[in-house]
């Protein structure tokens, strides 16, 4: 009987090394995949906060079917805002930009960024020019560009139209201001027109399906712009 016991006692501790073995292989196994999920977490930290001051990457197939890499099109937003001041410059900015719209509206919707931010900085320039409070222009067109700046953040989300549609109504109302305070209403059927145009845009449809109607848009801003020297 001791026998027996003898060998059941190391029958029984040789399987303890096993079980220590397993626990710390399982242990080792979720201290690399945690490492891991933080190491991915800093990358996006760092892609998030690097998106704040540079336009995001993004690729997609245009209205031609033609493959773009949308970084090419890219803008700094800090680049761009050098010079803006200046209404004269925003103005030919924006005018230069939106001269040829044709082919302009990709996946990436950098156009429609870049358009809706350069039209933010004109119109602010010019409510500015004419010896308007600058703190309303200047808070319209910064939640313009935050706007402007959201849509090309993911490519493949819905809600690009809507944010298109916020950004053209806050710069609408600018161009409003404008023109009542500084023209006497001088230029109403033309930025009447305009907000006609921005309400024109379906928040609620995909962008790339209306395309005409943002075109519209910018095409209208083109004028009023041009009108109001």
């Amino acid at each position: 009987m001791a026998q027996i016991r003898i060998e059941e006692k190391k029958s029984g501790g040789s399987i303890l090394p096993w079980i220590i073995g397993l626990l710390l292989l399982a242990l080792i196994i979720w201290g690399v995949a945690e490492a891991f999920d933080e190491s991915e977490e800093v990358l996006t930290e760092e892609v998030v906060e690097e998106d704040g001051t540079v336009a995001p990457v993004a690729t997609g197939i245009d209205e031609n079917n033609n493959y773009n890499d949308y970084g090419d099109e890219a803008v700094d937003k800090d680049q761009m805002r050098n010079g803006m001041g200046n209404y004269g410059e925003a103005r030919t900015s924006y005018l230069d930009y939106t001269a040829n719209m044709e082919g302009e509206m990709g996946l990436g919707h950098d156009f429609s960024s870049t358009a809706l931010t350069r039209l933010s900085y004109a119109a602010a320039a010019l409510a500015e020019s004419k010896g308007i409070d600058a703190n309303d222009p200047d808070s319209k067109a910064n939640r313009a560009r935050k706007m402007a700046d959201e849509i090309t953040r993911d490519p493949m989300a819905g809600s690009h139209a809507d944010k298109i549609v916020t950004g053209a109504l806050l710069i609408t109302e600018i161009l409003e201001d404008v023109n009542e305070r500084a023209y006497d209403g001088e230029f109403d059927a033309e930025v009447n027109k305009l907000r006609s145009e921005a309400q024109a845009i379906d928040g609620s449809t995909l962008t790339l399906e209306q395309k005409s109607d943002v075109r519209s848009f910018f095409g209208q801003a083109r004028r009023v712009l041009e009108m109001m020297e």
